[in-house]
């Protein structure tokens, strides 16, 4: 079996047991069984079940900017896109939540919006990417922690509202 297709397999039996069950009275034996593959293959493609939440957490947050860069003529359309792959992921996401884990998101957020900003050199001072990298990471947990209440479009509305008086972006 290849090897995306059997961790694709114990993340969503993770999310599977989450529904269930605490993240931490999860154990590898509950994912073994509820993905079906063995034992011997989750210690191949994983040393923990944090494991499997950080891979997803890149997979998410990490790839989405690199799918998705950043730049004068853009911006607004691709941080909608952004906040719209986001929002794919609606019911894991939630569940992280439920399960106190969204710290897991931070660096990949943090990482990938001071990725973009570096690109594209739109601040002012040495100080304002780390302000933009930890703004933009809180805002995602917080949309996230609400449930998603707003739309991709509308969060995207909020995101360039703040922004406002910080950053000349249009």
């Amino acid at each position: 079996m290849k090897k995306h297709v059997v961790k694709d397999y114990f993340t969503g039996a993770l999310f599977a047991l989450l529904k269930k069950k605490s993240f931490h009275s999860i154990t590898v034996s509950d994912l073994v069984k509820k993905s079906g593959a063995s034992r011997a293959s989750f210690y191949r493609n994983y040393e923990s079940k944090e494991q499997i939440v950080d891979e997803f957490c890149r997979q998410v947050f990490g790839d989405v900017f690199e799918e998705h860069p950043i730049n004068v003529d853009n911006i607004r359309d691709q941080v909608r896109r952004i906040f719209t792959r986001i929002h794919d992921h609606y019911e894991e996401l939630l569940l992280l939540n439920q399960a106190g884990l969204l710290n897991y998101i931070d660096r990949y957020v943090f990482d990938g919006t001071m990725a973009q900003i570096n690109d594209n050199q739109v601040l002012n001072n040495k100080y304002q990417p780390f302000f933009f990298a930890g703004a933009a990471s809180a805002m995602i947990k917080a949309w996230i922690e609400f449930g998603f209440q707003e739309s991709p479009e509308e969060i995207t509305e909020y995101f360039f509202r703040s922004l406002k008086g910080y950053m000349d972006y249009e």
